[in-house]
């Protein structure tokens, strides 16, 4: 289980780090909207944030850009399977 969460997390990275190069070389306006966030937090944690936020609100669907509605929604998945893998090694615990 331990495994598979790890690997969750491995691609969520990447994934994440795919959708902020997509974000400032293709929508550079919404990119500098959420503070330009980067994938080493140089830029603080507000714009990272800012960056779920966008993503859970859905609104990467306006941009009518089919390569990163599908990253955003594969980190969705992502993060909700952490979740879910995160309370199941929980529980395998106790």
């Amino acid at each position: 289980m331990m495994i598979s969460f790890l690997a969750v997390l491995i691609f969520s990275v990447v994934n994440g780090a795919w959708i902020l190069r997509r974000m400032q070389n293709s929508h550079l306006s919404v990119w500098r909207e959420l503070g330009q966030p980067t994938v080493t937090m140089s830029s603080g944690i507000a714009p990272r944030i800012a960056l779920v936020r966008y993503i859970w609100s859905l609104r990467f669907l306006k941009l009518e850009d089919p390569l990163l509605s599908i990253t955003c929604w594969m980190a969705i998945a992502a993060e909700v399977l952490l979740v879910v893998i995160f309370l199941l090694l929980i529980v395998r615990m106790v």
